[in-house]
């Protein structure tokens, strides 16, 4: 036994640089996987929550579109209605410049009173 101990002791004193690179690379073998584990754990929860941002982003998205969509609904009937009235209005116009001008055309004179008051004199 003590002939083995004296031959190893000797192997370690020749070949020390392979003990110390081999330790070496060990230690930085086993560190390196300690940190290996808590990077992946940090890229892991970054993917996760730039996933839940995404999401959260396109649902407010989605919302922005809805609204703007139900405005424009709402703007295009407003126009509708105030379009319907417009021509109800203009109708009516109409209506009273016909009736306006059928009393002219059965009395000449007032025909021409009207024309006299807007400046004519003769036609």
């Amino acid at each position: 036994m003590m002939m083995t101990i004296k031959k190893t002791y000797a192997w370690c004193i020749q070949h020390w640089r392979w003990l110390v690179f081999t330790t070496v690379a060990l230690i930085a073998y086993m560190l390196g996987k300690n940190n290996s584990r808590g990077l992946f754990e940090q890229a892991k929860l970054a993917k996760d929550q730039y996933k839940k941002e995404a999401d959260l982003i396109e649902k407010a998205h989605l919302k922005k579109d809805k609204k703007v969509k139900s405005l424009e609904k709402s703007v295009n009937r407003k126009l509708q209605k105030i379009e319907n009235k417009k021509k109800v209005s203009i109708k009516s116009l109409e209506a009273e410049q016909r009736k306006e001008i059928e009393k002219y055309l059965d009395d000449p004179e007032k025909l021409d009173k009207a024309l006299q008051d807007l400046g004519i004199k003769e036609v």
